[in-house]
């Protein structure tokens, strides 16, 4: 399609159309207008078919319903299946080749196919789908398709033919419980009474009349036996131990009396005391021959022997009959444990006999006591099945059926259509891109003077402004003047700033201030007092230079979040100041990518003499060029000479002193970036 013609202002202020404007390039236009044809043909096509694609693919709907399932409350079978299994099991019904079968059957009576006659059982099973909530005991059924229609029958069918089959399922399983538990009760009711029978046979056999094992005849007996062997044994040994001390008491002269004689000797002895006392009275009121001679005592001391000697009878008589009995009853007692062992021996047999067969008696007790216990529970499983018949299996509760779909849950029309839009330009971008990087035209030498600008940029007045500055024509001094490194134009000072980073970025402004790169590489973060607006230049030309605005937008894009006054601002990954060498480097390379012109001639003495030569042609000073750039040879002044207007010299303030590239480009960075760049034209 055609296009409007573009209408520029040249130096003046005219303003002219494209075509008549001075410099205008045919081949340029031609381009713009096939890059234009391009990106637009390429967002067509592509928006074409990302779109077809996008709106022409089917709707796809769901519908759902949510169902509950509960573990069984009654479970006497201890069943190890757990919770979270109880809901799997169901899952692989619901999923089930039978279950879908009559689902389809369902769909099929009740005409609900008449809109997808060709369903099968496989495209069912794509279109239904069952899925456990997390944590929970609900299963959610899903159905898929483009009828958003049939859906919720489907789900709906789906969830009828579950119950009916979940009914039946219980249904015919209680029966089947019934029937079985029936026949146990029926088998384990006759063992019962054929091992009761049995057990009673046995207890009449071998006389059994206790189910105590102590309380029964042969046992009461034994145990009466051992008691008085026991008594019997005792009293052996004590009847042994008496006769004992009876010998020993005997054999020491000491006196020994049994139970009979104790009571006449106590007698005697009393009576001799009572004499022996009477007698010691007399001996202290008469003297031994009055006493040998009165009768009276004679008679005395006649009874007293004669107490004596009856006491010593009865002792003696004593002792021989303590020791007669005690013999008596320790041959008593030894016949009374013999008798009793010799019973004890007899009725053992009998007792080892009875035990084997009250063992079998238990083993038969114990036999029956199990198949009562079995039989009972048998009883309580029956009475449970008959009371709780539904709560012993898995119940299901429906809690939200089938509804029908409002929107589609696949695709997202106006989101594809979204990323349709934006792929297209994507693509339409990278195809201009391609076409440019295919046909980019080889850059050329610059020119001194910049001939097209855009209307709308103010700033770019300012570089119009300086492409009128003509450099004057070679004088006499032309020796002089090869002895000065390369000048670069204004364009090729802005192309440098576009394609260099940061740090090289600050390099060139500080060059373009008037430091020298030695200067530039010793400069300490320190140095640069931004509160004062100055910044401190060492070496053997210190001085202090003004921190202009570019300088400072400079600065702001390059330091650091966090830094030491006393770093360098150039620095390598050790902290240490880049040398020289490595600052002409980094300012070659970016030469490089500028594309400039013999970029080996863009050293940082190239950059800084072209600074020096803006001073000069404005008329400066020779002390401002001292302040600014600092010490000048002699020889440098004389051939900055040629650069020097004609009239006396003026004095610069620090506006007159900055470069102006610098100021059109960090004051409008984004329309510095819409400026001609070096070889190409608008």
């Amino acid at each position: 399609m055609p296009l409007l013609p573009i209408h520029r202002e040249a130096p003046g202020g005219v303003v002219y159309p494209d075509s008549q404007y001075p410099g205008f390039d045919p081949v340029t236009v031609a381009r713009n207008r096939r890059r234009t044809r391009i990106f637009l043909s390429t967002v067509v096509v592509s928006l074409a078919i990302t779109l077809s694609y996008t709106f022409l693919r089917p709707a796809i709907y769901e519908s759902s319903a949510t169902v509950l399932v509960t573990p069984p409350d009654i479970d006497d079978r201890a069943s190890d299946v757990t919770n979270a299994q109880y809901v799997e099991l169901e899952l692989q019904f619901l999923t089930g080749h039978t279950l879908l079968s009559s689902v389809l059957e369902k769909l099929s009576a009740g005409d609900l196919l008449v809109a997808a006659p060709v369903l099968v059982l496989p495209e069912l099973q794509q279109m239904l789908a069952a899925v456990s909530v997390d944590n929970t005991n609900l299963i959610k059924l899903t159905a898929r398709g483009p009828d958003k229609y049939l859906l919720p029958e489907m789900v709906n069918a789906w969830i009828d033919s579950y119950e009916e089959a979940h009914g039946d399922a219980i249904k015919a399983e209680s029966e089947s419980d019934s029937t079985e538990i029936d026949q146990q009760l029926s088998e384990l009711k006759s063992k019962v009474e054929e091992k009761r029978l049995a057990l009673d046979q046995f207890r009449k056999e071998y006389d059994i009349v206790s189910m105590e094992r102590n309380e029964n005849r042969i046992l009461k007996r034994l145990t009466g036996l051992t008691d008085s062997l026991n008594k019997a044994n005792e009293e052996k040994v004590a009847a042994q131990a008496r006769l004992g001390a009876i010998r020993a008491a005997i054999s020491q002269g000491k006196p020994v009396v049994n139970s009979n004689g104790q009571a006449s000797l106590a007698n005697l002895e009393s009576r001799l005391v009572e004499i022996q006392e009477e007698l010691k009275e007399l001996e202290n009121e008469f003297t031994p021959r009055y006493m040998s001679v009165d009768p009276k005592i004679k008679g005395l001391v006649r009874k007293q022997e004669l107490l004596q000697q009856e006491i010593r009878n009865k002792r003696r008589e004593g002792q021989q009959a303590a020791l007669a009995q005690a013999e008596q009853d320790y041959a008593s007692a030894r016949q009374s444990v013999a008798s009793l062992q010799r019973q004890l021996d007899e009725h053992k047999q009998q007792v080892m006999e009875f035990t084997t067969r009250f063992a079998e008696h238990e083993a038969l007790q114990e036999e029956l006591l199990q198949l009562e216990t079995v039989y009972r529970e048998v009883q309580d499983r029956q009475l449970q099945i008959q009371v709780n018949a539904r709560r012993q299996y898995p119940q299901v509760m429906i809690k939200e059926r089938a509804f029908l779909p409002e929107q589609p849950i696949y695709p997202d029309y106006m989101r594809d259509a979204g990323i349709s839009v934006a792929a297209s330009l994507l693509a339409g971008l990278l195809l201009l891109w391609l076409y440019d990087f295919l046909t980019r035209p080889a850059r050329h030498a610059v020119a001194h003077d910049i001939k097209q600008v855009f209307v709308t940029s103010p700033e770019t007045r300012v570089l119009d402004q300086m492409a009128n500055v003509r450099l004057p024509q070679p004088t006499a001094a032309a020796a002089l003047e090869q002895q000065l490194p390369r000048e670069l134009s204004q364009a090729e000072v802005l192309e440098l700033l576009r394609n260099a980073g940061p740090d090289i970025r600050l390099l060139i402004v500080c060059l373009l201030s008037g430091l020298t790169v030695e200067e530039a590489g010793a400069l300490l973060w320190g140095d640069i007092d931004r509160d004062a607006g100055v910044i401190h230049v060492g070496g053997s030309s210190s001085r202090t230079l003004p921190v202009t605005p570019p300088f400072l937008a400079a600065i702001e894009a390059f330091v650091p979040a966090v830094f030491d006054v006393d770093s360098p601002v150039w620095q390598d990954a050790g902290g240490k100041p880049l040398a020289p060498d490595d600052l002409s480097a980094m300012l070659l390379y970016s030469a490089h990518d500028a594309g400039l012109t013999r970029p080996q001639d863009v050293t940082p003495e190239a950059v800084r003499h072209t600074y020096i030569a803006y001073l000069v042609r404005k008329g400066a000073r020779l002390n401002d060029l001292v302040r600014l750039a600092g010490h000048l040879a002699p020889v440098t002044l004389a051939a900055y000479g040629v650069y020097s207007p004609p009239g006396a010299a003026v004095s610069l303030d620090s506006g007159e002193s900055l470069y102006p590239v610098l100021q059109g480009f960090y004051q409008h960075p984004a329309s510095a970036d819409d400026m001609p760049r070096s070889g190409e034209s608008t």
